[in-house]
């Protein structure tokens, strides 16, 4: 069972801070860099990011991904868990659904102004509740202490910093969702200069760039 004095509690607590300020992040950047006509949608989509990710992932994907493992492929408890919980795996908990919805909103900067908002709901839903939970269940190890490791920890894969978990697998499931939705055909030839790409508010856009 994971146990954290109050020093480490506060300064995991004071991480996960950090780490959704990258939602503010994306949000300006995304909707800065798109038509202002779709910027409420782009808006939209990031809230959904962290509302309804943050939800799946506390009903299916923590416990898949740090339950107790079966042959390290998948975790078996902690799913819809309630108040009674430790404080420690409540922070903990906190600290990885920030990190679930950053790795969901790379996907939707990758698919601004191209998808429909039930369409990405549904995205949104498949990643937090299985794509995202069960590779960091094989890359990270979970939080049984008698068998803690996923199978790829096992064969000596290490991730840094989140950049497979999280970074990656984001934007593999952005490739995925790009290669769906397909090209802007006949958006950014050359003869169309009538029609160029132009950034709706480009301050914001660059106040994202800092967050």
């Amino acid at each position: 069972m994971l146990t954290l004095s109050p020093t480490d509690l506060l300064w995991l607590l004071f991480s996960t801070i950090l780490v959704f300020l990258m939602q503010a992040g994306f949000c300006c950047l995304e909707t800065g860099l798109c038509r202002s006509k779709n910027g409420i949608n782009v808006a939209s989509k990031n809230l959904i990011d962290l509302c309804i990710g943050t939800l799946i992932f506390w009903a299916v994907g923590f416990g898949l991904m740090f339950g107790h493992t079966i042959g390290g492929f998948i975790g078996t408890n902690y799913f819809c868990f309630d108040d009674t919980l430790a404080p420690s795996l409540c922070a903990f908990f906190i600290f990885q659904a920030v990190f679930s919805s950053t790795s969901i909103t790379i996907c939707s900067g990758a698919v601004a102004e191209r998808i429909r908002l039930k369409a990405y709901c549904f995205f949104v839903v498949i990643i937090a509740a299985v794509i995202y939970p069960v590779f960091g269940h094989w890359a990270w190890s979970n939080l049984d202490p008698q068998n803690s490791t996923g199978w790829l920890l096992k064969m000596g894969f290490r991730d840094f910093a989140g950049s497979t978990v999280v970074h990656s697998v984001g934007a593999w499931c952005a490739l995925a969702a790009v290669i769906v939705v397909g090209p802007r055909y006949q958006r950014y030839r050359e003869e169309s200069a009538e029609n160029p790409f132009t950034s709706s508010n480009a301050p914001i856009a660059t106040l994202g760039l800092f967050l």
